[in-house]
């Protein structure tokens, strides 16, 4: 399985299973995501549908404010979430999870309400499954600059590395 939290028009789904058939022709790919824009979750599903594929865990809605694999786990994670998206339309929501704090998807902490990276960053971390799966995530540089010790992002970077959970960052030049 593999899920995007933000999947767009389902671009890295379509590639990471396109990627797994080229090393095993016999393997299936079951794609999950969610996309917040009715136009591109639209073009998603009916690529989806174009290529053969099941459309059905493809949803449409926030998935900040409103997770709709909430109780789902996945062997990888991918996603490209939108670089410096605030997060000020989903504050009560994310909010109310963050008070369930590691019963919820941001237990580590919250990040500064003008970037939402590290809510999708979060959200990826809990829908990993126990007995391993990988994540990867495009992201800018806010992430692993912005907060001051002990704030939000800082504990979320904290809580990464003191649980082993990061293999790998790597910058790409301009």
């Amino acid at each position: 399985t593999v899920y995007d939290p933000a999947c767009g028009t389902g671009g890295m789904l379509s590639v990471a299973s396109e990627y797994l058939n080229k090393m095993n022709s016999e393997a299936e790919l079951i794609g999950f995501g969610q996309e917040l824009n009715d136009e591109t979750f639209a073009v998603c599903k009916a690529d989806l549908l174009i290529k053969g594929g099941n459309a059905d865990q493809i949803k449409n809605g926030n998935t900040l404010s409103g997770d709709q694999c909430a109780d789902m786990k996945f062997d990888y994670i991918l996603s490209n979430p939108p670089f410096g998206r605030e997060w000020k339309n989903e504050k009560t929501a994310v909010e109310t999870e963050a008070k369930l704090g590691f019963a919820g998807r941001f237990g580590p902490g919250l990040p500064a309400i003008g970037d939402s990276q590290m809510l999708f960053l979060l959200t990826a971390i809990s829908k990993m499954k126990d007995s391993g799966s990988r994540v990867a995530i495009i992201h800018n540089g806010s992430p692993l600059f912005t907060g001051d010790a002990g704030s939000g992002p800082s504990e979320i970077r904290r809580y990464i590395l003191e649980h082993d959970l990061l293999d790998a960052i790597i910058a790409l030049p301009n």
